[in-house]
């Protein structure tokens, strides 16, 4: 007699479910984790838009010293610029490990002032000219622009989300179904009157709950922390959302689809995984790429869901924003599976 499929996925899914609750550190990794890291980046990325840096006041004479030490005591700002004292053999090294931001020599005498900085250090370029400006005495006349989604932690939130629903995919399915394989629990539900379908069918409806339970609980937990909203349509988001776990779930059967070793699958994974940090444009943007690049990062299903969710929940987009790179993210999921049911093997 065969198992009903509704009563056979009904089961599948409970029993994915238990076994992923009844692991504490599995339930941090997949839902603490996310949010911890939107919490230290929030804090680190999302304070006060003023300066806060490190000064090195250099000195390479002992008069230089003397009239450098008087100087730092009466140095303007002191609350938000921190001056040291410092010779200039010591500064690269402390440039290196980032103890100043900056070195300038003879502060007090602007015809013989001299900044010692690396120019590719965006914020430490910053803070030359900020400092420059405040010894002149010139008037501060920046307008700050306050954005809606112009934070960095605006634009860090999609990437984590996305990244944790690659993590979630690749670990939490292409790593089990290895497991299970190795443990032979694949031969006995093999079996069983079970038919294939239901059993992938019941193990991506158990990882879209858990993964809809993460995106609720990061996007809930940066709305009370950051006040960061949802500026586009809902629907879009969860369609994308969907698009976005069928993609991943596909690939990630692909990946489990043949060893019996979890060594092996680990590796596979991180060579899946590992890029998703560097080139998908989740905590920094492609721009900083050669124009070449740029086009084929973008093109990497990743950076696809990145950027469709930077742009629903950033940008305000909708349905039409949504409508390409889903189709792209559905049509990647539902050929890597094609192709990993074909390759499948429970023994």
């Amino acid at each position: 007699m065969r198992f009903r499929t509704p009563d056979t996925v009904a089961q599948l899914m409970l029993w994915t479910l238990r076994d992923f609750m009844r692991e504490p550190q599995t339930l941090f990794w997949a839902v603490g984790f996310p949010i911890l890291m939107t919490l230290v980046l929030g804090q680190i990325t999302g304070q006060s838009p003023k300066l806060r840096a490190s000064v090195a006041v250099l000195a390479s004479t002992p008069a230089d010293a003397a009239a450098a030490s008087a100087w730092i005591r009466t140095a303007p700002d002191q609350d938000d610029v921190h001056w040291k004292l410092m010779s200039e053999e010591a500064l690269p090294k402390a440039l290196a490990v980032g103890t100043v931001l900056l070195g300038v020599e003879r502060p007090w005498a602007p015809a013989q002032r001299r900044w010692r900085f690396d120019p590719a250090n965006t914020r430490a370029l910053a803070a030359y000219h900020a400092l420059r400006d405040m010894l002149d005495g010139h008037p501060d006349d920046r307008l700050p622009l306050t954005v809606l989604g112009g934070r960095y932690i605006d634009f860090l939130l999609p990437g984590l989300l996305a990244l944790g629903l690659v993590n979630a995919s690749m670990w939490g399915v292409g790593l089990n179904l290895v497991e299970l394989r190795e443990k032979r629990l694949l031969r006995l539900m093999l079996a069983t009157p079970l038919r294939p379908g239901a059993f992938f069918g019941a193990l991506f409806a158990a990882r879209l709950i858990l993964s809809v339970l993460e995106m609720v609980l990061l996007l809930g937990s940066s709305r009370l922390l950051f006040h960061i909203r949802v500026q586009g349509s809902y629907g879009a988001l969860a369609f994308l959302w969907l698009s976005g776990s069928a993609a991943f779930f596909g690939l990630a059967v692909l990946i489990g689809s043949r060893t019996d070793r979890s060594s092996v699958a680990q590796g596979l994974i991180n060579a899946v995984t590992l890029p998703v940090f560097l080139v998908c444009g989740i905590f920094f943007g492609l721009d900083n790429f050669p124009p070449y690049l740029q086009g084929i990062f973008r093109a990497f299903p990743p950076t696809l869901l990145v950027d469709a969710l930077r742009n629903v929940i950033s940008a305000g987009g909708g349905w039409s924003d949504v409508a390409a790179p889903a189709a792209a993210l559905l049509a990647m999921g539902g050929a890597s599976y094609l192709l990993g049911r074909r390759l499948f093997r429970f023994y």
